[in-house]
């Protein structure tokens, strides 16, 4: 009886330690989902009345067409400017969904109102697809992650890159950008990525690992410039 106890205590603790493994373990690493490598983000058709070249187009989820409310999950597509842009990740359905401040309460002082938040633990990518191709990229994150004993100095970095038609293609190039703390709920920064002469119309963004750092982002006000 007593060795039959000890051997379920075990095996207990062996399933206890697997899914910590799986939902983030004890050192912070919770790995992107397996079907990263096969996915191919959607590139939406273009416009009927597409952008001039070289126009700033903006996606804040606040004004973009069709309008995006507060629990709306990706993959989804909205329209600015003649430009539309296909929001996605490999980890879908609703990997990320639309929030604001009146469903999360988070304060994000360089956020506007509605934003695209991350909704689940494992470390996933968030694609955008644009319908004609773009050189610029620019848009406000915040990284979900503390600061202080047992958390961190720096945040953790985040990284987007870049493609022309598909994700299995040699990249563009990529870019890195590091928020900063401060009273807002979580560190904040901007990525402006110029990719120069080379267009692209896929970008990947991502929150690279760092001990005791997060898994998560959030992201608002992206602004392209058209090719």
């Amino acid at each position: 009886m007593k060795k039959k106890v000890v051997f379920i205590i075990l095996i207990l603790a062996i399933a206890t330690v697997i899914l910590v493994i799986f939902r983030g373990n004890i050192f912070g690493y919770v790995p992107a989902t397996t079907n990263s490598t096969l996915y191919e983000p959607k590139i939406p058709p273009s416009s009927s009345q597409p952008a001039e070249s070289h126009s700033t187009i903006i996606f804040d989820f606040d004004r973009g067409i069709p309008t995006v409310l507060e629990g709306h999950s990706t993959p989804f597509s909205q329209t600015s400017g003649g430009v539309t842009s296909s929001f996605s990740s490999n980890a879908d359905p609703s990997a990320f969904s639309i929030q604001s401040y009146k469903s999360t309460f988070y304060t994000l002082s360089q956020f506007s109102n509605r934003y695209l938040y991350d909704n689940k633990i494992t470390r996933d990518f968030l694609y955008i697809a644009f319908s004609q191709p773009v050189t610029e990229i620019n848009f406000t994150f915040a990284t979900v992650e503390y600061e202080g004993p047992g958390h961190l100095e720096t945040p953790s970095t985040i990284k987007l890159t870049a493609y022309l038609n598909s994700i299995h293609s040699t990249p563009i190039s990529s870019g890195f950008a590091n928020g900063n703390f401060s009273s807002s709920s979580f560190p904040q920064g901007t990525m402006s990525f110029d990719s120069g002469v080379k267009s692209f119309n896929i970008v990947k963004i991502e929150l690279l690992y760092q001990i005791n750092g997060g898994t998560d982002f959030l992201i608002d006000n992206i602004v392209v410039i058209t090719a």
